[in-house]
Formats: structure tokens, sequence, C-alpha cells
């Protein structure tokens, strides 16, 4: 009797064990599943995160790339690039926003390697003495020629008609090539520059002829320039 009660309890809590762990089991495989079904929804987040996080980038790449473009264009449209090595003068904008009209002259560039001219004046008087290719000594009013030297020079051309002038009469103006293109002033090389006010003598043989430059010193680039 007391045998065959001890092997049914002993059964009866084997059965209850047994119950009890295939439970947990149940407990234990649906935290399993919903760990896994989190780690899956965690996996496409991160996978769709990213890839947005791509494409905004990518999107972001290419409107970078566009607009350095455009700006490179921007540029180019407003970037001057001399064709020769020289010096700006007589800038017509100096403020940085400044606007110009289409067709307007910006600047004045002065190549390295320009030839120098003067545009003298000779008196009536004096024009029968004078000839292309005779010498010319020219003295620079803003540099005293007794501490400064004078620039040698020659005459390039004589205009045949005269010009009508209050105080003088009739002057024909006459063109002057310059040997050099600047002086040294105190160690140091000055450019000679439009402005400078001169005087030339010019030997002719028999006699010199004093003109006061009515224009100032030109730079002249493939063809003279003339000041009107």
């Amino acid at each position: 009797g007391h045998a065959g009660q001890d092997r049914t309890r002993e059964r009866i809590e084997q059965e209850r064990d047994l119950a009890t762990a295939q439970a947990r089991l149940r407990e234990a495989q649906a935290a399993l599943a919903e760990t896994q079904q989190g780690l899956n929804a965690y996996r496409a987040e991160t996978r769709r995160t990213l890839q947005e996080r791509e494409t905004q980038a990518s999107l972001r790449g290419r409107q970078l790339t566009e607009e350095g473009t455009k700006a490179d264009k921007r540029n180019a449209l407003t970037r001057l690039t001399a064709p020769v090595a020289g010096t700006v003068q007589q800038l017509a904008v100096h403020t940085s926003g400044g606007v110009v009209t289409e067709a307007q002259v910006l600047l004045v560039l002065v190549p390295d390697d320009a030839e120098v001219t003067a545009e003298v004046v000779l008196e009536n008087k004096d024009v029968g003495f004078v000839r292309a290719g005779q010498a010319a000594t020219i003295k620079l009013e803003t540099f005293p020629y007794t501490r400064y030297g004078t620039v040698e020079a020659q005459v390039r051309s004589i205009t045949a008609d005269a010009v009508q002038d209050e105080k003088r009469g009739a002057i024909f103006p006459a063109s002057l090539v310059l040997s050099q293109a600047a002086i040294s002033v105190d160690g140091k090389r000055i450019k000679l520059a439009p402005g400078m006010n001169l005087t030339a003598e010019i030997k002719t043989g028999k006699r010199r002829v004093i003109d006061y430059l009515l224009s100032p010193v030109q730079q002249h680039l493939n063809e003279s320039i003339r000041e009107r």
C-alpha cells in the first residue's frame, strides 16, 4: 500500500515538475521570440536609417557639386585674366560689389614690356627743324633731372596738320618714343606713368627745341593710344 502511494505521489510531483518546466520553457521561448522580433525590428530600423542618411548624403553631395559648378562658372565670368603680365592703371571700380555697365572700361593694363611714348607739341616756328628719327632728351617734372637724370627718346612722328592753341597759335603734335619705361629714384625702380608732366629737348643739329607736354606720358600697347 505505502509503496504504491509513494510511487503515485512521486509520479504526480514529476508530472507537476514537468508541467512547470514546460511552462518555463514556453515562457523562455516566448521571451526569445520577442527578443528576436525586437532585434529584427532594430536591424530593419537601422538599415532604413542608414539608407535615409546615405540618400540624404548623396543628395547633399550632388547639391554641393552643382553649387560648386555654378560658383566656378560665376568665378570664370567675373574673373578678369590679362593676356600679358603688366601693371593695372586707371581702375574704374574701387569697391567690392560695385556695379559696372555693359562695355564699360574697367581698367587700363600696361604690359611690362610696353613701349612708352610721350605726346608733345611743336610750335609753328620750330616744326620745320624737326624730323622723325631725331634724338630727344626727356626731363620729368616730378623728378628733377639735376638729381634723377634724364630719359633719352627719339622722334617717332609729327602731325602734318596744325592745331590751333589760344596762347601759342598753330601747334603741331609730335610723338616721342622713350628709351626706357622706368627710372631709378633713390634706389627704387619707378615706372613712367600717365600723369607725369615733362619737357623734351629735341636735338635738331643746329638748335634745341623746347617743347612742353600737353598730354602726359602715355603707355602704348600694340598700337598708339591717343588721349582725346
